[in-house]
């Protein structure tokens, strides 16, 4: 058994280090083209097709207006339990699946305005209890 541990010791450090570096990343990242500061995610202006992945989980307020985004999906916000106000407006969004505001119990400011949108799936905002302005 010492030999494979000798064996192994060059690689531990450096694994370890990918390992934190990669936790950070998901944890505490911000999305490429993305300014984040503390609880502040500003993304609004970059020409965003799609809502970006890796938004830091403590999220409280995210920007992705003045973008080409045009569908949310359910998973786009999955996780970001702390966000209180979320931009969207001035996009192409025509389609907000359903769920897609779930994980969204914190959310009390929703900005849709000028936006593709016609109909809004039943029950989207039933698990946005603190929304009041939309």
């Amino acid at each position: 058994m010492p030999y494979v541990r000798e064996r192994w010791a060059p690689y531990l450090r450096p694994s370890l280090l990918l390992c934190w570096m990669f936790y950070g990343v998901v944890v505490n990242g911000c999305p490429t083209k993305c300014s984040c500061s503390g609880p502040n995610v500003d993304c609004h202006g970059q020409g965003f097709r799609t809502v970006p992945k890796g938004l830091p989980r403590n999220s409280e307020r995210l920007d992705l207006d003045r973008n080409n985004i045009t569908r949310i999906t359910k998973v786009d916000f999955t996780g970001l339990k702390n966000l209180r106000v979320l931009h969207l407006e001035d996009n192409q969004i025509s389609v907000i699946e359903r769920g897609a505001f779930q994980d969204l119990k914190q959310l009390e400011r929703l900005r849709l305005n000028r936006n593709k949108l016609q109909v809004l799936p039943e029950l989207l905002f039933q698990s946005t209890p603190k929304l009041g302005r939309l």
